[in-house]
């Protein structure tokens, strides 16, 4: 089945799935356009809430904190993909990671934040000691999780030395076509491709060998 199948044949997005997407997609915006105009350490769960048209106890239905609500970047892969990617054929190392940029790259390519709305981020975090910690939590988590999805692909550990240095090694590729494509003078394609092509230069840098 090719990408595009896929594409089709997944399930349509349920209305109370789209109105949870965007209600956190709301506060999130909320949160850091009030970040951006008072600076963070002056922004409140309450007035975030109230900006957004939502009640705090809401709010926490949907992030711990104001902090997380900063953030809110690109987890997990979702099911569907992972389940491609842990179902896929070939445990070798180079099949491996062309698979794993495949789908990683078709998730970022819906769900990256624009790269202005990074880098604001990632300014914020470099002055608040409490962001920079959400951040590299979240960071943490979703290795952790990717760690976890390559052991099923590959028959060995989560906690294993191959999951734990592939996943972060692929978070370090996301990265690296994650900044290429921000250096970019034009984002409208989005960042598939730059990511494709980071995970395609460390395939050529790794060359092929059995994950043990």
């Amino acid at each position: 089945m090719t990408h595009s199948d896929q594409q089709q044949s997944a399930p349509a997005e349920g209305l109370r799935a789209r109105r949870r997407r965007e209600t956190r997609a709301e506060l999130h915006a909320t949160t850091l356009r009030l970040a951006r105009e008072l600076g963070f350490a002056r922004v409140t769960v309450e007035m975030i809430g109230k900006e957004a048209g939502v009640s705090p106890r809401t709010f926490f239905n949907y992030f711990p904190s104001k902090e997380a609500a900063l953030f809110a970047l690109p987890g997990s892969l979702p099911a569907a993909l992972a389940e491609r990617f842990a179902q896929g054929t070939g445990t070798d190392t180079d099949t491996v990671l062309r698979d794993l940029g495949d789908v990683l790259a078709d998730h970022l390519q819906e769900a990256a934040p624009s790269p202005q709305e990074l880098e604001d981020i990632l300014r914020i975090a470099e002055g608040v000691p409490s962001v920079l910690a959400t951040f590299l939590a979240q960071c943490e988590a979703v290795e952790r999780e990717l760690a976890d999805t390559l052991a099923r692909r590959t028959g060995t550990p989560a906690d294993g030395a191959a999951a734990e240095l592939l996943a972060g090694i692929a978070m370090a590729t996301v990265r690296s076509g994650l900044k290429r494509w921000s250096q970019q003078s034009d984002h409208r394609d989005g960042p598939a491709a730059c990511i494709r092509d980071s995970f395609g230069a460390l395939r050529t840098l790794l060359g092929q060998a059995p994950v043990k």
